[in-house]
């Protein structure tokens, strides 16, 4: 009887040490608040993605979040401003989440060679087994400057993955300056 207590006690400890461990280290978001967050985003007419979801639990119905916009370059600050409050509020009245900072991302509007540019970059980048998303992306023709951002896996270090990605875009289009941002896949 001492030794099934034994085995009691040593698993709930255990178990105990796990969760805590767990809080200090940060665990995933809960697959089914992301999404119903992004969900909440997407449902505006002026976004197109929301990506970089962070969540942080500071205790009971304590949740502050952190996501970026992907929106048109032709928005005004005032209109940012009107959508960032419209959906702090849904979001929060649906979830419980406090969105404490909305970022934005530009995506060109009536520029067909930057979507053609856009789709080859993409395929480019998504044929590599350890590029899990790109988004953010953004042509500036005028000045030859692209940027986006990569989500890449455990599976390579970023650095390796973004050299090779700088590499293929950059013999791809020799005359633009490429800004590739990692980003780590912190929430579905």
């Amino acid at each position: 009887m001492g030794a099934v207590i034994s085995v009691m006690i040593i698993r709930s400890g255990i178990e105990m040490i796990s969760e805590t461990l767990d809080k200090v280290l940060g665990t995933r978001a809960d697959r089914e608040t992301t999404g119903r967050i992004k969900q909440l985003l997407t449902e505006e007419p002026e976004v197109r993605g929301a990506y970089d979801l962070i969540i942080n639990n500071y205790g009971p119905d304590k949740n502050y979040a952190s996501v970026h916009l992907e929106l048109p370059d032709t928005m005004t600050v005032a209109q940012l401003d009107d959508l960032t409050r419209r959906v702090e509020t849904k979001v929060y009245r649906e979830t419980g989440v406090i969105l404490a900072c909305v970022g934005a991302y530009s995506y060109n509007t009536g520029d067909n060679e930057a979507a053609r540019i856009q789709n080859d970059v993409r395929k480019r980048v998504l044929s590599h087994d350890w590029a899990v998303q790109m988004h953010g992306f953004y042509l500036q023709e005028e000045k030859k400057h692209m940027r986006f951002d990569v989500v890449f896996s455990f599976d390579i270090d970023p650095k390796d993955g973004l050299a090779s990605l700088y590499d293929e875009i950059r013999q791809a289009y020799p005359d633009y300056a490429v800004v590739i941002v990692p980003d780590v896949d912190v929430s579905d």
